[in-house]
């Protein structure tokens, strides 16, 4: 309740008011409650349930560690996650993964070919390249290495 005081400025009141319910009122709502309801059904359907967010979160898992392996072929063999934050990714698709039922979602399903077709040719491109990257490395140390030898024997006749 808000007063004035002898100021004009108001004040508020720490009156709460509870309410109160008979016996009867809460005799009255647990009747209206689901009368099928059971507590052991309950209790199977959240396990069912952290079930499912388990194994969305071991799919998760598993889809992460399929990325790092990429990452490890096309970035640096040493790449890894951090366990942590692998964990804190897992948990939070695994709602994602059970959502769908471990699909795309219904607006991405229609196009789930072409993402895979980009995927793979985007995966293709990208070994190709990294690939030739790797050739043309190894080409230009076959040059230093055969020019190396010729510089040095021109040293060594100099100084005879």
């Amino acid at each position: 309740m808000e007063n004035l005081n002898n100021s004009g400025t108001e004040t508020v009141s720490s009156e709460v008011q509870l309410d109160m319910h008979s016996e009867f009122d809460e005799k009255e709502l647990l009747n209206s409650l689901d009368e099928d309801f059971n507590p052991d059904t309950a209790i199977e359907n959240k396990s069912q349930k952290e079930m499912l967010l388990e194994q969305g979160a071991m799919s998760a898992t598993a889809v992460l560690g399929v990325g790092e392996q990429m990452l490890k072929q096309f970035g640096h063999k040493k790449f890894a996650f951090d366990e942590a934050q692998v964990e804190n990714v897992a948990k939070a698709a695994a709602p994602l993964f059970v959502k769908y039922g471990g699909e795309l979602p219904p607006w991405l399903a229609q196009y789930k070919e072409e993402i895979m077709f980009t995927f793979a040719v985007g995966t293709l491109g990208f070994s190709s390249h990294s690939q030739i990257k790797a050739l043309k490395k190894i080409d230009k140390e076959k040059e230093v290495k055969e020019t190396k030898p010729e510089k040095e024997t021109t040293a060594v006749e100099q100084v005879a």
